[in-house]
């Protein structure tokens, strides 16, 4: 018997998210006179999921799906979720496998028209009550639709709407079969489309990283030195990958202690663990800094008076020179900045241009980024772009450029 793994934390957390995105999608898009199309979106969660992971997780993510959506909204938008996962795990698969739009077209009606088709005419065959409630929500539905289209000039359409709808009724067993096969091709085209800038993240954002840097003491030593180093690189070039492997071989142990190594991301907000300014600079530390070096390190950065401030009321710009206070004050031998000035206002990015600059007279700087006015002030450069990623020795500068 073939071992299947258990589901990772990671992947239930993605299941669960997801199928939550997917129910509140499904359930509000009742509240609209295009329910039916507007539902359609509640199967993106589900591609990302197909396009990412294995399938059960994508399993998973519809029964917790399935089940919150029966639960908060009965029996009608239940069965979307099933439409959706079906269409979402085509569309995700044929967009992690570069499969065509006719194999779309072709596994979508295997898959999706003839599971719901089936469900659906077994369904209204068995339950004859179930049947004529049915039929009067969808007309109910379909009026809906059609006094809104009468109101922005298309009547015509909302008409030929209601017609249609009460011969698929009238002619059921073979009217709701061939709807739910025009549906289908629809949904899979459909989907394609907008699901696509989605999915096109998703596989940028989850590509293969680079391998992990084989760095020597040596190499380490020869970069780890005074001064502001600029690495430069368009999105996936590996700046993040050379900062990770520079904290891992440059002191991992010390990370984050007074005279290590200090790291600041791009998103200020995921580093602030404290509720105010001050309890945020001690935090980690052994010995909690004294009121005239927390006043001291704000004065540096531009946030003197501030050490009550509440952090979540904070600017994003305030939010970075905090970080860089912190890590100021602990008087790290290496600080990293991986992208630190790209989500600021102009104004702020200066002043932490200003502040890395500073850290760098006494201490090595490393900032990754990708935007030129970074460039200015370093003393070496770094094109990432320009050959792939390694450790600079020194017989090997990796194209410097100094100034």
């Amino acid at each position: 018997m073939r071992k299947t793994n258990p589901l990772s934390a990671h992947e239930l957390a993605a299941a669960a998210v997801l199928a939550d995105l997917s129910v509140l999608v499904v359930v509000m898009a009742r509240l609209t006179p295009f329910a039916a199309l507007t539902s359609v979106l509640g199967a993106v969660p589900y591609a990302v999921l197909a396009r990412n992971h294995r399938g059960r997780v994508v399993l998973t993510a519809f029964w917790v799906g399935l089940i919150l959506t029966f639960l908060l909204a009965g029996f009608g938008p239940a069965t979307q979720v099933v439409v959706m996962a079906i269409f979402g795990f085509v569309a995700g698969r044929a967009s992690r496998d570069g499969r065509s739009r006719l194999w779309s077209i072709l596994m979508s009606v295997a898959l999706g028209w003839t599971v719901v088709s089936g469900l659906t005419l077994g369904f209204l065959a068995v339950f004859a009550d179930f049947r004529r409630l049915t039929f009067e929500g969808v007309l109910i539905q379909v009026d809906g639709a059609s006094v809104a289209l009468n109101r922005i000039g298309l009547g015509g359409v909302g008409d030929a709407m209601n017609r249609g709808a009460a011969w698929i009724i009238d002619h059921w067993v073979i009217g709701i079969p061939a709807f739910q096969l025009g549906v289908s091709i629809f949904l899979a085209v459909f989907l394609r489309r907008i699901a696509a800038p989605t999915l096109h993240a998703v596989a940028r954002s989850t590509a293969r990283p680079r391998p992990e840097l084989n760095l020597s003491s040596s190499d380490v030593e020869h970069w780890a030195t005074p001064g502001l180093t600029v690495v430069v690189g368009q999105n996936g070039s590996g700046k993040s990958t050379l900062l990770d492997g520079l904290a891992r071989h440059a002191g991992a142990d010390d990370l984050g202690l007074p005279g290590g190594i200090a790291v600041i991301g791009q998103r200020p907000e995921s580093q602030i663990v404290g509720a105010r300014v001050r309890d945020d600079l001690a935090w980690g530390l052994h010995e909690p800094p004294t009121s005239a070096e927390v006043a001291s390190v704000l004065d540096d950065v531009g946030l003197a008076g501030f050490e009550e401030a509440e952090t979540d009321a904070l600017s994003g710009g305030q939010m970075q020179r905090l970080a860089i206070a912190g890590a100021l004050l602990r008087r790290p031998r290496m600080l990293l900045s991986d992208e630190s000035t790209s989500m600021l206002d102009p104004q702020s990015r200066v002043m932490v241009r200003r502040l890395l600059g500073d850290v760098a007279t006494t201490a090595t700087v490393v900032h990754a980024s990708h935007l030129d006015g970074d460039l200015a002030g370093a003393d070496r450069i770094i094109d990432l772009d320009q050959r792939p990623a390694a450790m600079p020795t020194s017989d090997d500068a990796l194209g410097d450029e100094t100034r």
